[in-house]
């Protein structure tokens, strides 16, 4: 069996917005991976507060956000366990049911990148896959290297930058979009249409 790169992704998709469906496609192209593995979390476990909408609205808008991403696939592993989703246990799991030798590449931001320090088991992290970081702005890559330099340590400070992956960079935070969604601002770009009707139709983010 011939082996394929995976890039990994996870995330509360509290909405799924435009980031998240228009950024791991460039990224894979990039990084030449067969397949965009989207996970979406049942709890985040270094944020106090749970997803606004329930793990299975999440799931269905997220279904909506990747339908038009051909080698985008979805997989439920953390919503279909207990507790926090930690991302080592979800590796761990992905690592028994793929073939031994294809490579997983895992997509964070540099904001993820740094409180990697923070997550659990780290170092059996990156021997289960190498990260591909996406720079958020107002950073750049000389001062995501002097800020990771001074953050907990996980991987060198100089390995990080070098696992950058260049690409547009949409700054949109789900918290201020879940605040506009009560408006009757046009949000067109940064949410896929089906999912602001999908959002109204099921009244979520209200109040």
């Amino acid at each position: 069996m011939s082996s394929s790169k995976l890039l990994i992704f996870g995330g509360t998709f509290d909405p799924p917005h435009r980031a998240h469906s228009v950024l791991p496609p460039v990224v894979a192209e990039a990084l030449n991976c067969d397949r965009i593995l989207y996970v979406p979390a049942a709890l985040n476990p270094l944020k106090t507060d749970a997803p606004r909408a329930p793990a299975h609205h999440r799931l269905a808008m997220l279904r909506l956000a990747t339908a038009d991403i051909p080698n985008a696939e979805i997989c439920t592993i953390e919503l279909d366990r207990p507790g926090p989703s930690f991302t080592v246990d979800t590796l761990e799991t992905l690592r028994t049911q793929y073939n031994s030798t294809d490579e997983f590449r895992l997509l964070i931001g540099s904001d993820q990148a740094m409180e990697f320090g923070r997550w659990k088991d780290w170092p059996r992290i990156l021997e289960l896959a190498t990260p591909a970081v996406l720079l958020r702005p107002p950073l750049d890559r000389t001062q995501f290297h002097e800020q990771i330099r001074t953050t907990p340590p996980s991987a060198p400070a100089r390995q990080w930058v070098d696992w950058i992956i260049d690409s547009p960079q949409l700054d949109i935070s789900a918290t201020a979009l879940r605040d506009r969604l009560g408006s009757a601002q046009d949000l067109s770009e940064l949410l896929d249409q089906r999912i602001v009707e999908y959002i109204r139709k099921h009244q979520l983010y209200q109040g």
